[in-house]
């Protein structure tokens, strides 16, 4: 995803030392503007999660499990930055740009765009006490059958490793 960019407001936060959701929550309450970029130790490898504020108001998501190059975006992803906001093994950055800097992001990423409102209540039904890698089980066995039905379909065309 592309991101403009932001001055850091802090940088490398370990998720063992500082609790992610109530972080996030007094961003909403601070009226942010800017995004909150997480990476952690996943389920096979380093996974990121993205949020995008504009005057408090998360608008825009990105998930991505790096090492597979698969990427989930807005409503999708949500639940999945939230269960990584329990990881043991992550730190998070605080960047913060100008409230145009919102939509412009959006504008070059229209897919990571949210169509639902995440109020700190939400916040709490969507964290977990420890992370729960049926998320990334669950993504990755949809495109991983998708990425074999395509190699077939090579094979059976007579084109076989060209795809």
């Amino acid at each position: 995803m592309q991101l403009v960019e932001g001055r850091v407001v802090e940088q490398t936060i370990s998720l063992k030392q500082s609790a992610f959701s109530e972080k996030i929550v007094s961003l909403i309450k601070k009226k942010f503007n800017g995004y909150v970029n997480l990476t952690i130790e996943g389920f096979d490898g380093l996974e990121e999660g993205t949020l995008i504020f504009r005057e408090g108001k998360i608008i825009a998501c990105s998930y991505d499990y790096l090492k597979y190059g698969v990427v989930v975006n807005g409503n999708s992803a949500i639940a999945q930055v939230f269960n990584a906001g329990s990881a043991e093994q992550g730190v998070f950055d605080v960047i913060s740009f100008r409230s145009t800097d919102a939509e412009l992001t959006i504008a070059v990423n229209p897919k990571i765009r949210l169509n639902v409102d995440v109020s700190p209540s939400d916040i709490k039904k969507l964290t977990h006490k420890t992370f729960n890698p049926s998320y990334a089980r669950k993504v990755l066995s949809m495109v991983l059958k998708s990425s074999s039905k395509r190699d077939e379909i090579m094979k059976k065309l007579g084109l076989g490793e060209m795809g």
